[in-house]
């Protein structure tokens, strides 16, 4: 037992030991203190700032869109976007991220695909949805407490004013897809961000984007915003304006659609679900008109693009993402007749006061016969060049064929800018078409005996049949050449892009692909025939009192053995001696040039001239805009059917058409991104 004395010293040394403790705990935490304040203290500061201030982007509004006149086509409007930030996500994100599948009704795997594709920008929103319905908006609204990390942000969308009009010129917008994001990522683009997919919109995307802003605002504990307390204006896009004649391309597309339900309903052409008109000014190569039916709405891809929408575009068998105007290559039918008979001119092998004889077949291919044979057992008897024109006969155009071998057939429909890309600046691009020639054919074919050319495939070249392709672009930049007296012009779609003030920084001029040595009595003879293909030929019915002269051609493409169905075109200039406009019409399926397609090149003129406006003074027989199109009398029958030897024509309808040997295809069309259609 210690004694008193001892228990006291060991008392003593139990409270110094208890003390020094004391004071070395309390040392650590002034120097913890000391560190956290002095040393760390900026670094704290900004971090305790950075829970209450949120750095927002704000997305720039995309350039407006102009027709020729300074009418506005496309702009912006401002709509509701739900994103997440991830950097605010709470520990139950898994939880936030279940209830805003339900909310949204997009999978969540979805959503996590779309935070792991925003990982390298943290502090970058994640938007997920975009111009949100009221009703959905409430919703989101009502859980805000419950979902950390969630914002509601006011972005401008695209809105297309007039709905699908043009929608395959302006194309549309789609979530940026990972192939993409690594070539744009440069110019500032997020993850989440849209882009144009085709069209102007793509192919001019960089321009239309514009440079964003943003702002920093004070949120309170649920991300609500406080106060701004700073804000960088978002710079809006350049804008662009069109070629583009908002009234003739509107007069082009409802003349397309009425005509194609017109024929399903009251003709055997039950098919004809498919076209498109070219219109271009022939002294410059801008493109006044450029439609295509089907079409799409590019104001239903913002926000996503409803899954049962998108399927039904895609398994439409029509193919409404087909740009028909550049991407559809067929044979041109009779519309390819005036370039046999500059051919044959030029080169010698006949001249304007030649006289055929037509008794219905060819003297050397009986086979090969005239329409009217077909239809009336006989021929057109003696005839020349112009009224081998006028008629579209078929006896003429195979003994020019003949004469002038295929190789200058070839050359000349090289010279008008066939077989070739017409030079049009456009997303996807356009088809090249094809010419057909000895050269071709050995290359194409793999069989010896299919490498042979034949002196009938020339034949049936000169009347526009066999394995010629062409697209109606390129078929409106040779009838501008023929307009003109032999300028091939380069077609273009933007005369400028637009500052932000709306005045020109870039402007466009024509350009000249190709000055062909036309000799003016040569024009004049092909011209004066096509003057009376409308005068009192193939095209007389549809363009009956038409106040204003007009040179046109008819074409009607057989499809096939066996198949009844025929392409319908009609290409054609006005006034005749001095053409201001050039006007293209393909109708897939449609039936007869004459009876089919002229109507609807009508309508398309009646809308340049200003014959169908209000107040306007419409020709007798002239049919209203507002009316479905009535045919023509019938037009002279199809061209003879292309021989065995030489591939026939694509089925353009069916849902996979085999193509010529060595003939492009047309892309498809680009996703718009699996985070916008909501699927």
């Amino acid at each position: 037992m210690l004694n008193p004395q001892k228990r006291l010293r060991l008392r003593l040394y139990r409270v110094r030991v208890f003390f020094y403790l004391v004071a070395f705990v309390f040392t650590l935490l002034a120097l913890r203190l000391w560190y956290l304040q002095v040393v760390m203290g900026d670094f704290y500061a900004e971090k305790s700032m950075a829970n209450s201030v949120r750095l927002v982007p704000i997305p720039a509004p995309r350039g407006e869109i102009y027709d020729r006149r300074g009418r506005l086509l496309v702009t912006s409007r401002l709509s509701y976007t739900v994103s997440l930030l991830p950097r605010e996500l709470s520990p139950e994100h898994h939880r936030v991220v279940r209830e805003l599948s339900q909310i949204l009704a997009l999978p969540e795997e979805q959503i996590w695909a779309e935070l792991k594709n925003s990982a390298l920008l943290p502090y970058y929103p994640v938007r997920l949805k975009r111009d949100l319905d009221p009703r959905t908006l409430i919703a989101l609204e009502e859980k805000r407490l419950d979902l950390p990390g969630v914002i509601v942000e006011e972005i401008p969308v695209r809105n297309y004013l007039y709905g699908d009009l043009a929608a395959h010129v302006f194309g549309y917008l789609g979530k940026i897809s990972p192939q993409e994001w690594e070539d744009f990522r440069q110019q500032g683009y997020a993850p989440s961000d849209v882009i144009g997919k085709t069209g102007l919109e793509r192919l001019y995307e960089r321009v239309l984007k514009g440079k964003d802003g943003g702002q920093q605002v004070e949120v309170n504990r649920v991300n609500r915003p406080i106060r701004v307390l700073g804000t960088v204006d978002p710079l809006p896009g350049q804008g662009l304006q069109l070629t583009i004649d908002l009234e003739v391309q509107q007069a082009a597309e409802a003349a397309l659609k009425e005509q194609l339900e017109w024929l399903r309903r009251f003709t055997p052409y039950k098919n004809a679900r498919a076209g498109a008109a070219v219109v271009m000014d022939p002294r410059t190569g801008e493109l006044l008109a450029l439609a295509s039916v089907p079409s799409f709405d590019p104001n239903r891809f913002i926000g996503g693009v409803d899954p049962q929408y998108w399927r039904e575009l895609q398994e439409n068998p029509a193919h409404p993402f087909t740009n028909r105007a550049v991407q559809s290559a067929v044979p041109p039918g009779s519309l390819f007749k005036p370039v046999t008979a500059v051919a044959a001119l030029m080169e010698g092998v006949t001249n304007r006061a030649e006289i055929f004889v037509d008794r219905g077949r060819d003297p050397i291919y009986p086979e090969k016969t005239c329409w009217i044979f077909t239809r009336e057992g006989r021929g057109h008897g003696r005839i020349n060049l112009v009224t081998g024109l006028q008629e579209s006969c078929n006896i003429v155009f195979y003994e020019l064929g003949r004469r002038l071998g295929i190789e200058r057939l070839a050359y000349w429909a090289r010279q008008f800018g066939l077989g070739q890309a017409s030079g049009l600046e456009f997303y996807p691009g356009e088809l090249s078409g094809l010419v057909p020639d000895r050269e071709w054919k050995r290359k194409a074919f793999s069989r010896p005996s299919d490498k042979l050319w034949y002196e009938v495939e020339t034949m049936d070249v000169a009347i526009g049949q066999g394995a010629l392709q062409t697209t109606p672009l390129q078929l409106a930049t040779l009838y501008s050449a023929l307009a003109n007296g032999g300028v091939l012009y380069r077609p273009y779609l933007v005369k400028a892009i637009l500052d932000a003030d709306g005045r020109p920084e870039q402007t466009f001029s024509p350009q000249v692909k190709r000055r062909i040595p036309l000799r003016p009595e040569v024009v004049q003879t092909v011209r004066e025939g096509m003057a009376q293909v409308v005068a009192a030929g193939t095209a007389s019915g549809a363009f009956r009192d038409f106040p204003i002269p007009v040179a046109g051609k008819t074409g009607t493409v057989e499809l096939g053995k066996g198949i009844k169905d025929t392409h319908a075109w009609f290409a054609g200039f006005a006034p005749v001696e001095d053409p201001q406009v050039v006007v293209v019409v393909f109708l897939e399926r449609g039936g007869g040039g004459g009876a089919s397609a002229a109507p609807v090149a009508r309508r398309i003129l009646e809308a340049y001239f200003g014959l169908s406006r209000p107040g306007s003074k419409t020709s007798p027989g002239a049919a209203p805009s507002a009316s479905p199109v009535a045919p023509a009398p019938a037009s002279p029958g199809p061209s003879a059917a292309p021989t065995p030897a030489a591939p026939g024509p694509t089925d353009l309808t069916s849902p996979a058409p085999a193509p010529v040997p060595g003939a492009p295809t047309a892309p498809a069309p680009a996703s718009p991104g699996a985070s916008e259609e909501g699927a």
